[in-house]
């Protein structure tokens, strides 16, 4: 079974509310973190390099694997710093993923089987507790449902949004008769047009009409009104699905789309659900009314961090020729460009184009093999999610020893390899959350989400490759 490059797992029964998570103090893997997008619950999917069916589980955050931490327990905790694929071990990192044939188009539901006990990872709600259950009980023992995490939409909160639709008007505040939002606004900072958006821990959103201090909800005539403050409504409930860049649609609780809608009286251009599938009219812009913002205090959890796809790199490399009668050491002076390659990452995923500060230290791998947590300084505007680079000239120094009458390649051979540091911020906002004309204030929030990755050269040496003689 195909599982997802990144995923939360949760029981496959809807009263059994949740996530696995991996406990911070002890690495335990447990059942009952409450939202989709915490750190704690967020696993990488690695298959496997000795069996394809098999996979190991790699908690984001803390770059763990899954598998049984004693010998004799079956319970399970997120410990091992490498995979073990050696299902011979107790302690193997290996597990199975087997998609469950409801009769259904429900792709989600599996169970996973323990590739070293042939035991299947079951949740138990009594203590809340991960394990691997030998007994079998039962035929849907096990059963669990993952979600995809890159599939989600993750939206600001920080600061109040805008939308805009695709005519290119901000969604605003209209009153005819009743609340609607209409796309008929040319000013994203006024009253009318701003919204605030509260996350639910499934993934679900409700938005605020920030003119009207009143929820987003779906009318039984399928208009998007503003009319409520009962935040226990499903009808307030929103689901985000992203088209590209910054731009998403609305899924309303009926399972429509929240699109414009084209009408012969003045509430014309309002939004309201019409049909089940993505059309151009359902599309809207988010815009954060962020000014600009600063990222630092930037804290590198490095005793989470791991080294990983090392490969053998050459910077530089020339033919070398001794033309005398006797052994002679030969003093080589060289340059190559050196790249570097680095981003800074976290759990909101669109695109929102705000002007970011990052004034922060650069983890790379050392000569030694080890994580640099202040190998390098930048203060810089990036983008979260964007890869970014840095280029330099690298000259050096060396000598060789050939024998008489040899030509030789010598070439400097050094490593490329990629680090994973997740890390805490500290993040400072410019907001215009004031009615226009006022000035900008600065909110500044504490982040835990963030996770680097950087990849560069190390670890050189000279080394002769090729000789022959002359």
């Amino acid at each position: 079974m195909a599982l997802p490059n990144v995923m939360v797992i949760q029981s496959a029964d809807p009263n059994e509310k949740g996530y696995v998570y991996r406990k911070d103090e002890d690495g335990i893997v447990a059942f009952g973190e409450e939202s989709v997008f915490s750190t704690r619950a967020r696993i990488e999917v690695e298959p496997a390099k000795t069996d394809s069916k098999y996979v190991n589980l790699r908690f984001s955050y803390s770059n763990r694997y899954m598998q049984r931490p004693v010998f004799l327990s079956y319970g399970l905790a997120a410990v091992g710093l490498a995979p073990l694929e050696d299902t011979s071990s107790p302690f193997c990192t290996l597990f199975e993923p087997v998609k469950v044939d409801n009769g259904d188009d429900d792709d989600d539901v599996f169970y996973f089987i323990h590739a070293e006990s042939g035991g299947r990872l079951a949740i138990d709600i009594a203590n809340m507790s991960f394990f691997v259950d030998i007994f079998g009980t039962s035929a849907s023992q096990g059963h669990l449902r993952v979600v995809d995490l890159d599939s989600l939409v993750r939206l600001p909160v920080r600061g109040n949004l805008a939308f805009i639709g695709d005519n290119g008007k901000y969604l605003k505040a209209f009153t005819w008769f009743i609340n609607y939002f209409q796309l008929s606004s040319d000013i994203p900072n006024d009253t009318l047009s701003r919204h605030q958006v509260t996350e639910q821990p499934d993934g679900h959103v409700r938005l605020t009409s920030i003119h009207w201090s009143a929820l987003w909800n779906l009318a039984n005539s399928g208009w998007i009104l503003g009319n409520t403050t009962n935040a226990n409504s499903p009808n307030t409930l929103f689901w985000p699905v992203k088209i590209n860049g910054n731009t998403i649609a609305l899924r309303a609780a009926d399972g429509k789309f929240c699109q414009r809608r084209v009408t012969n009286n003045l509430a014309n251009g309002s939004i309201g659900t019409e049909v089940s599938s993505l059309t151009k009219q359902a599309e809207l812009q988010v815009e954060e009314l962020v000014a600009k913002s600063l990222v630092h205090n930037v804290r590198y959890q490095v005793e989470y961090g791991r080294i990983f796809d090392e490969t053998s790199y050459t910077g530089w490399s020339s033919t070398v020729v001794n033309s005398q009668d006797v052994e002679v050491t030969i003093s080589l002076s060289f340059s190559y460009q050196d790249t570097k390659e680095y981003t800074f990452a976290r759990s909101y995923t669109l695109e929102t184009g705000v002007p970011t500060l990052f004034d922060s230290a650069l983890p790379f791998v050392s000569k030694d093999g080890s994580i640099d947590d202040a190998a390098a300084k930048i203060s810089a505007l990036l983008q979260w999610n964007a890869a970014n680079t840095m280029t330099a000239t690298v000259t050096g120094k060396g000598s060789v020893t050939l024998p008489a009458k040899t030509s030789a390649v010598v070439s400097y051979v050094g490593k490329r390899g990629t680090c994973n540091v997740p890390f805490y911020y500290t993040q400072a906002d410019t907001v215009v959350n004031a009615p226009i004309g006022s000035l900008p204030v600065e909110v500044v929030s504490e982040g835990i989400d963030g996770l680097y990755t950087a990849t560069n050269t190390y670890d050189f040496n000279l080394v002769i490759e090729k000789t022959h003689a002359i």
